[in-house]
């Protein structure tokens, strides 16, 4: 399966730099997201004018930004033809960005590197059994005072909803669904129901909503174009955690210094968004 994937990526990567030159908030960094991390590195430009960073993936958005100061940038991504269509979105090029391929957990880096780390919901690409480790590496690879700048899509677990009310919600207004960002925040809601849900590994389930959902469109009770607004396509499973899960967590390595609340749209309720201090 991981041979398929990586063979449809160099297929193209051309389609996923499109993607997610189209992508929005919060399911990448927003305007109001760069601006407060920019803050940040201007505080941090004006005790150290060399700092080094390191970038979890290739968010082009992050990379400008480092690019716009022209701070010593490294990327850390296991998928080079990832890198290679993040890359093509690019505004500004960087001359002291390298590239490293490998995957988060095992990079080869030595400790007490960087001066700050930037990541984008990248948790979400690691297994909850491994966050831990996942959160010492990057806490091993920082210096002493290094900051994280975290981003984590979650959900309040008071703030869910039941399938049948995310039907509803469809069958109601379906207009509204054509708005990525309105689907992504009904959809996101569904987790820690437990058809969709495992407690033990954290893992929300996206492929049993489409399932379900196709249920309900081959007996009629949701009209066939339902699944395409409904369901996001792909046979996709994330781990999800809530903001109070992730701080008491990240709590045991990094100490919280601010955090940043994005009300450009409902759906940046869904965003927790933090700077963290190794502590």
């Amino acid at each position: 399966m991981a041979s398929i994937q990586r063979t449809r990526m160099r297929e193209n990567w051309k389609e996923l730099a499109k993607a997610w030159a189209k992508f929005m908030p919060p399911g990448k960094p927003s305007v109001g997201e760069i601006a407060f991390f920019e803050q940040e590195i201007k505080n941090k430009l004006e005790n150290n004018k060399t700092p080094c960073a390191l970038i979890l993936g290739s968010t082009p958005e992050f990379r400008d930004l480092l690019a716009k100061y022209g701070i010593n940038t490294t990327i850390v991504d296991i998928n080079p033809d990832s890198v290679r269509a993040m890359t093509s979105l690019m505004a500004l090029k960087n001359e002291k960005e390298k590239v490293v391929i490998s995957d988060w957990l095992n990079m080869p880096i030595k400790d007490g590197t960087f001066d700050f780390v930037m990541s984008d919901s990248a948790q979400d690409n690691i297994k909850f059994s491994e966050f831990e480790a996942f959160f010492e590496k990057i806490a091993r690879v920082l210096k002493p005072g290094g900051e994280w700048f975290f981003g984590a899509i979650n959900v309040h677990r008071d703030d869910v909803i039941s399938f049948k009310e995310y039907v509803d919600s469809y069958k109601n207004n379906p207009g509204k669904f054509n708005d990525f960002r309105y689907f992504l925040l009904q959809i996101i809601r569904l987790a820690y129901n437990e058809e969709f849900y495992n407690e033990e590994n954290r893992l929300f389930d996206f492929h049993k909503i489409e399932l379900k959902i196709k249920e309900l469109a081959d007996k009629g009770l949701l009209p066939a174009e339902a699944v395409g607004k409904l369901t996001i396509g792909v046979d996709y499973q994330q781990p999800m955690l809530s903001e109070e899960e992730f701080k008491n967590m990240l709590s045991k390595k990094f100490t919280l210094i601010s955090e940043f609340r994005d009300k450009t749209h409902p759906a940046m309720r869904l965003k927790w968004t933090a700077i963290l201090k190794k502590a």
